[in-house]
């Protein structure tokens, strides 16, 4: 009995010190950078990825190996563009929410299979998954090449800031910096 409490509580330690890596879709890495990663990503594939057959899986990392979880983020799921315009469901109020989801991103480094996980805020979990589908519906990753295969990256797990309603300034009732020069 005893060792079968001991093998629990390390199991739920183990949980807790490794994280799956949190990847962020509205972060886009510029042309530049996009084109000098390129080369790394072959030799990163074994070190981030978990691969079998035409599909990988992100590595998950021990806390204190976060540097090693930014790099395979940077590498395999930061996009290289993000539409600045999409459709917000309608009859949401203004407001904010934040969601968590699960995604895939395909043989053509397009996102899919969104589920929400969780939305805490002014949107409801079906209007968060209306508002990311718009959201993602032109964002594009650097597809995804092994062995001259298209593969998917499967079990990718997201978490976004939605923000609703009208535009507002959100300086506009900050004090003036007078060191700063602004238009």
């Amino acid at each position: 009995m005893f060792k079968r409490i001991l093998f629990i509580i390390s199991i739920f330690i183990s949980f807790s010190i490794v994280s799956n890596p949190i990847c962020s879709i509205n972060k886009e890495l510029n042309k530049d950078t996009a084109s000098k990663l390129k080369q790394f990503r072959p030799q990163a594939i074994n070190t981030c990825l978990s691969c079998a057959g035409d599909s990988c899986v992100m590595k998950a990392w021990p806390k204190e190996k976060k540097g090693d979880e930014t790099v395979c983020k940077i590498l395999f799921c930061t996009p290289v563009y993000v539409s600045k315009v999409f459709k917000k469901p309608d009859g949401v109020s203004s407001g904010k929410t934040r969601i968590n989801f699960n995604y895939i991103i395909n043989e053509k480094g397009k996102v899919k299979d969104i589920d929400i996980i969780s939305a805490k805020g002014v949107m409801n979990s079906r209007e968060s998954y209306k508002y990311l589908q718009s959201f993602v519906s032109k964002t594009k990753f650097i597809p995804l090449t092994i062995n001259n295969n298209s593969v998917r990256i499967n079990e990718l797990t997201g978490e976004h800031v939605a923000l609703t309603g009208d535009y507002e300034d959100v300086e506009k009732n900050m004090p003036v910096d007078k060191g700063v020069w602004r238009n």
